[in-house]
C-alpha cells in the first residue's frame, strides 16, 4: 500500500464531530446545555456518526485507492481487514469491560431494581457475545446494551468488510458516473428515514410508523453505515478529478454549507438533507484552500481529530461513571431520565466533562489505541 498525504482537514473536522457527540449525550443523559425546547440543534447530533461513517467512505478509498484498484486479492484483503481491526477493536473491547465492571458495582450496592428498565437492559449479561461479535445491529435487541456508541462500531465493521467489493463496483462505473453512486447513498438515507425508522421498535413498544429519521441503531444501523460509506465513495471520486476545487475549496463555500447544515438542524429538516450538505462540507474541507487550511491547523482541532475514535468511545463511560456516583444516592427507583447535573450549573459541568474526556481520550489514544493497533497489524499482516 502505498502512504499518501495526511488529510489533515479530516482528521481536524473527525474530532469535532467526537466533540459534539458528547455534547449531545452530555445534554441527554446529564443535564440541558441549553432549555430542551430550544435545543434542535443539539438533539440533531446524532449526526455527527452519520457525518463519521462518510469519512470512512472517503478515507477508505483515498488510503486503499491502489490496494484495490486491480481486485480483491486474499492477502491484501486480509491486512485490510486486519488493520480495519486493530483500529476499532482493542477500544471497543476495553470499554465493554469497563461498562460490564460498572454494572457489577451497580449490583453490589443493591440499586440494579432502581434503574429503569431502558438503563436495565443497558446491562444485559447475554448481550456480551453479541458485542464481541459486532452484531449490536442487526435486530437482535431492540435497544442499546452496554457502551451504546459502540453500534456504531458494528456498523462500520461490516462496512469496511464489503467495501473492497463496493469499491471495485463503484469504480467501474467512472468518475463521469459518480452521481449515480451519490443517488443511490440519497435513496438509502431516504429508505432509512421514511421507511425502516417507522418499523425499529423500541423495548417492548410497538414500532412508530410515523417515525422520520436516520437515528437507527439496534436493527439498521448497519445499513446506515453502508449508505454512509457509499455516499464518501461518491465524493471521493469527485475528489480525484478536482473538476470543482474552485467552487468548493473555497472558505466562502465551506462558511456557507456549514450555516446551511446548522440552519438545517435548528429548522428540524430532514435528515436526508442535512448528511447530504455534511458529504459537501467533507469534499470542501478535503480540497482545502489556504483559509480552509488555516482553520484546521489549529492544534486543538488537530489534537481532538488524533484522540477523536478514544473521545467517541470513552465520553459515554464517563456519562455512566456520573450516572453511577449520584445513583449511590438514591433510595428510591428512577422515572425517566435522571439527569443528575440538571440542578448544577450545566454549562460549566459541560466544560469540566468535556475537558475529563479530552484527557480520557489523550491518554487512550497515546498508550492503547495507538501500541495495540501497531502491535496487531506488526503481529497479524502479511509482510507488515
Amino acid at each position: 500500500m502505498i502512504t499518501k498525504p495526511y488529510l489533515n482537514n479530516l482528521t481536524a473536522l473527525r474530532g469535532i464531530a467526537a466533540i459534539l457527540v458528547a455534547v449531545l449525550h452530555f445534554h441527554f443523559f446529564l443535564g440541558p446545555v441549553v432549555p430542551y425546547r430550544e435545543a434542535s440543534v443539539i438533539d440533531k447530533f446524532y449526526l455527527m456518526v452519520d457525518l463519521f461513517f462518510i469519512l470512512s467512505g472517503f478515507i477508505m478509498c483515498y488510503v486503499y485507492e491502489d490496494t484495490f484498484k486491480i481486485g480483491v486479492v486474499k492477502k491484501s484483503y486480509k491486512n485490510f481487514l486486519i488493520a480495519r481491526l486493530a483500529r476499532i477493536y482493542p477500544l471497543h473491547f476495553l470499554t465493554l469491560i469497563a461498562e460490564i465492571l460498572i454494572f457489577i458495582f451497580i449490583v453490589s450496592i443493591g440499586k440494579f431494581d432502581l434503574l429503569t428498565p431502558p438503563n436495565q437492559h443497558l446491562y444485559r449479561l447475554d448481550a456480551i457475545p453479541v458485542q464481541l461479535a459486532f452484531l449490536q445491529t442487526v435486530g437482535i435487541y431492540n435497544f442499546d446494551t452496554f457502551n451504546a456508541p459502540a453500534w456504531s462500531l458494528s456498523a462500520e465493521w461490516w462496512a469496511y468488510v464489503l467495501f473492497p467489493f463496493l469499491f471495485i463496483l463503484f469504480r467501474k462505473l467512472g468518475y463521469k458516473n459518480w452521481g449515480i453512486v451519490f443517488l443511490i447513498a440519497v435513496a438509502g438515507w431516504l429508505s432509512i428515514e421514511f421507511l425502516l425508522s417507522g418499523l425499529e421498535p423500541f423495548m417492548n413498544m410497538s414500532p412508530n410508523p410515523n417515525k422520520r429519521t436516520l437515528d437507527v441503531n439496534w436493527h439498521y444501523g448497519t445499513l446506515r453505515g453502508i449508505v454512509g460509506f457509499i455516499a464518501g465513495m461518491a465524493i471521493w471520486q469527485v475528489y480525484t478529478r478536482r473538476k470543482f476545487i474552485k467552487l468548493l475549496g473555497n472558505g466562502w463555500t465551506l462558511l456557507t454549507l456549514s450555516i446551511m447544515a446548522m440552519l438545517a438542524m435548528h429548522f428540524e429538516w430532514y435528515d436526508t438533507i442535512i448528511v447530504a450538505i455534511f458529504s459537501f462540507v467533507i469534499l470542501s474541507s478535503a480540497y482545502g484552500s489556504i483559509r480552509i487550511n488555516s482553520l484546521y491547523a489549529f492544534k486543538l482541532f488537530r489534537k481532538l481529530g488524533d484522540w477523536s475514535f478514544s473521545i467517541y468511545i470513552w465520553h459515554m463511560v464517563l456519562v455512566h461513571i456520573i450516572f453511577v456516583f449520584f445513583l449511590c444516592y438514591r433510595v428510591e427507583p428512577i422515572k425517566g431520565l435522571l439527569r443528575p447535573l440538571k440542578a448544577y450549573n450545566t454549562k460549566l459541568c459541560l466544560v469540566l466533562f468535556l475537558l475529563a474526556t479530552c484527557f480520557v481520550g489523550y491518554l487512550s489514544f497515546k498508550y492503547i489505541e495507538t501500541p495495540t493497533r501497531r502491535w496487531i497489524r506488526k503481529r497479524f499482516s502479511s509482510n507488515y
